[in-house]
Formats: structure tokens, C-alpha cells, sequence
């Protein structure tokens, strides 16, 4: 097996909050993500109004979390946050209908 064999066991603990000096400046913490959904997710939350700073990090390759710090302004970031995960997933059922129309008038 070589080190890029390597596959890294889920982890139980699917989302954490680390509360900062207030509920406007907090780390989220998402078990078992990586770079596909932090970079998709902090370009969402970075076209808010409300965001002030938004950047996420994988602490490590084989450690199964991403980090999202988020500090905002006027609103909680619990709030903006959920608002960021709503648009994306309508970004994403858009990439998927548009995927599936091309997908069936190719195989026809």
C-alpha cells in the first residue's frame, strides 16, 4: 500500500460550533468534508451583504473535518450561514437539471 492508499475513517461527529467573542464570529466546523464543499460554500457566503470575513480550512488530509470561519455584519453567523447553505443548494439542483437535460437529449 503506498501513503497515497490511504483512507481516512469517517468521523461520528458531523457538525460543531466554536463560538467566538460573539454570535457574529464562528467557526463551523463540518465532519467528514473537504475542499469541495469549502470552497463552494465560502464563494456563497462571501457574495452576502452581511459577511465580513469568510475563509475555510482542511486541517489535514487525513483528518475528516472542514473548518468554516465566518464573521459578519449586523446578523448572527448561525444565520447567514444556513441562508449560504439554502443557495447553494439550489445552485446545485440547477448544475443537476441542467446535467440531466443534457445528459437525456444526448442518449436520445
Amino acid at each position: 500500500m503506498s501513503v497515497n492508499d490511504h483512507r481516512t475513517e469517517p468521523t461520528d461527529e458531523l457538525f460543531e460550533v466554536k463560538q467566538g467573542p460573539n454570535n457574529q464570529s464562528v467557526t463551523f466546523i463540518f465532519g467528514n468534508e473537504d475542499h469541495t464543499l469549502g470552497n463552494s460554500l465560502r464563494h456563497i457566503l462571501m457574495q452576502k451583504q452581511e459577511t465580513d470575513f469568510c475563509g475555510y480550512s482542511v486541517p489535514h488530509p487525513y483528518e475528516p473535518k472542514m473548518n468554516v470561519r465566518l464573521q459578519t455584519q449586523g446578523v448572527p453567523a448561525i444565520d447567514v450561514l444556513k441562508s449560504g447553505l439554502k443557495d447553494l443548494e439550489e445552485v446545485a439542483n440547477v448544475l443537476d437539471d441542467a446535467f440531466t437535460a443534457a445528459l437525456r437529449s444526448y442518449t436520445e
